[in-house]
């Protein structure tokens, strides 16, 4: 019984080796925040809860998803994509710093630079499920719910630091909105086919995020430039949003 998914789950099952290092991380980011003067109390909490809920997340859902010898190791891609949710978690204490109004200049960006290196790793850690054969529904669920944390906390600091109207809200909250919409109409559970669009619109969201963020902070309030930027983004993805429905509704 040495393979048995009972045991797996007991011994490897659950990505200990892979969260404890990433939430020294977050700690060690909290405390050289602090440090410097750059983020206060109520930030770091923040970020210390963000981090503990997705580490939670993420332990639960591994636990589910090992069934089998082969699903047993947590594998290099997934560690690449706990990277991205430790940056994640600093991106949630800027955006809270943000909304208190003390968020400095070189926070913002930080906050810019921290996006874009997750919005790098977005890259790597699909590329490297593939080339080392660890694609897996877990990976793939872990790499989306990451995606929209991110853009939900960018989107936040952006209508906190002016840079854009709080419409921009709606960029990250489309998604969330469609999820709750599925849990009252059965057919948007209806799994939709494999599209790359969908990744490159996620990008494209995000570049439109960081790109008001370094707008405003570059021009100290870029006018009306982020907010286009922003509309021709989410226009897209409405586009798309819509396109996947209505397969939705054809195929219930």
């Amino acid at each position: 019984m040495a393979g048995s998914p009972e045991l797996l789950i007991g011994r490897r099952g659950r990505p200990w080796h892979a969260l404890l290092p990433a939430a020294t991380a977050v700690v060690l980011g909290m405390v050289v925040g602090g440090w410097v003067q750059l983020i206060d109390t109520a930030a770091a909490v923040v970020a210390l809860l963000c981090f503990l809920v997705g580490a939670t997340l993420i332990a639960e859902r591994w636990a589910e998803a090992v069934s089998a010898p082969r699903s047993a190791s947590f594998g290099a891609a997934n560690c690449v994509t706990l990277v991205r949710v430790v940056g994640t978690s600093w991106a949630a204490a800027l955006a809270c710093q943000a909304l208190l109004g003390q968020l400095p200049d070189w926070g913002q960006a930080l906050l810019v630079a921290i996006g874009t290196v997750c919005l790098v790793l977005d890259g790597v850690d699909g590329r490297l499920a593939r080339l080392r054969g660890e694609a897996s529904a877990f990976g793939a669920r872990f790499d989306v719910e990451t995606d929209a944390a991110l853009l939900l906390f960018l989107s936040i600091a952006v209508g906190a630091v002016g840079a854009a109207g709080w419409w921009v809200l709606a960029v990250a909250g489309t998604r969330y909105v469609y999820v709750a919409a599925s849990w009252v109409v059965p057919a948007l559970r209806i799994p939709l086919p494999a599209s790359y669009g969908r990744k490159v619109l996620a990008v494209v969201q995000c570049v439109a995020l960081l790109v008001a963020l370094a707008l405003d902070l570059l021009s100290g309030g870029a006018g009306w430039v982020p907010d286009a930027v922003l509309a021709l983004a989410l226009g897209a993805l409405y586009w798309s949003f819509g396109r996947d429905v209505a397969w939705q509704l054809r195929h219930r």
